[in-house]
């Protein structure tokens, strides 16, 4: 066989390993997969109604009831951001490039995916119907990605840390704390105080100002008043609490000009020096601080210039 009859068949040989390779890499939808990609449909949002998150913190639910989303714990749904979960459902619907890693089982247990390890978001619809599975396993070397896989897959990709913020926080990182629903003061026109020590007091608005019922000739600092009472406004609990107080200590009553009166009740300070607090628009119970209880419970003087 002369020289030119080798290569030409080594070319043909060649060529012929080309074309079975690019016929793989063809009808392989894996290896075709396209690196950018998201892991969860958006349009599957509206039918999600339970997302579980697993992490080193344990198990977190949260449920969807009548489109708002709760926390659901003990038998108990409680109020969250609903901006949070806005916020996970766009990073897991966001698409992003996620290059393939690895698929070998070494590669599973060395990346972080052995039983039990790896963090988990697990997303479902009516009658537990699966729409995600996603486990995260450890970060890279920098930390600035992590490695992620389909439960029931086992190709490893990478990709920048948006998840582990959701998987690794405490139940408060979803909770809704504040005391008082959305509301903006130039709609409140009364604040009625009672005092632990038995001071009772009314700040009634008044034109651009504020007066105090039952001392008008008193100067009140209006800008501190509309501090404080946007102070009231934002105010959110440390944690939910357990049981309504049995005793009322403090309470702070809103009147709006619509006519809707909004009431925050307070009982004493328990061991820990907190205070088991009700209001009246929420069927839930929060736990508030002494430090943040101090700011809103204030003595009549506060407000005098």
């Amino acid at each position: 066989m002369n020289y030119k009859k080798k290569v030409t068949i080594l070319s043909a040989l060649v060529a012929v390993l080309a074309l079975v390779y690019a016929l793989i890499l063809f009808f392989d939808s894996d290896r075709r997969r396209d690196p950018a990609f998201a892991w969860l449909d958006s349009s599957l949002f509206d039918m999600a109604d339970r997302i579980e998150l697993f992490g080193t913190n344990g198990l977190i639910v949260l449920s969807r009831i009548n489109n708002v989303w709760f926390l659901s714990d003990g038998g108990i749904d409680y109020p969250v951001k609903q901006g949070r979960i806005e916020d996970l459902i766009a990073a897991l619907s966001r698409r992003e490039s996620y290059p393939l890693r690895a698929l070998s089982a070494e590669a599973r247990e060395r990346l972080g995916f052995g039983d039990g390890v790896s963090s988990r978001i697990r997303v479902s619809g009516g009658a537990g119907l699966p729409l995600l599975d996603l486990l995260i396993g450890s970060a890279d070397a920098l930390g600035r990605e992590v490695y992620l896989k389909m439960d029931d897959e086992n190709e490893i990709y990478s990709g920048e840390d948006r998840f582990t913020i959701f998987t690794e926080s405490r139940a408060n990182f979803w909770l809704d704390m504040r005391l008082f629903s959305p509301a903006s003061i130039a709609d409140v026109q009364q604040a009625e105080i009672t005092l632990s020590d038995g001071e009772a007091y009314t700040l009634r608005r008044s034109g651009a100002g504020w007066i105090m019922l039952g001392n008008e000739s008193a100067a009140l600092d209006g800008p501190r008043v509309d501090a404080w009472l946007r102070g009231v406004l934002e105010a959110e609990a440390e944690n939910c609490g357990i049981e309504a107080p049995d005793t009322i200590e403090i309470s702070i009553t809103l009147r709006f000009g619509d006519g809707q009166t909004r009431t925050l009740l307070a009982g004493p300070p328990d061991e820990t020096n907190n205070r088991q607090v009700v209001v009246s628009d929420s069927t839930f119970v929060f736990l508030l601080s002494e430090w943040t209880g101090g700011r809103l419970f204030r003595e009549s003087s506060f407000f005098l210039r």
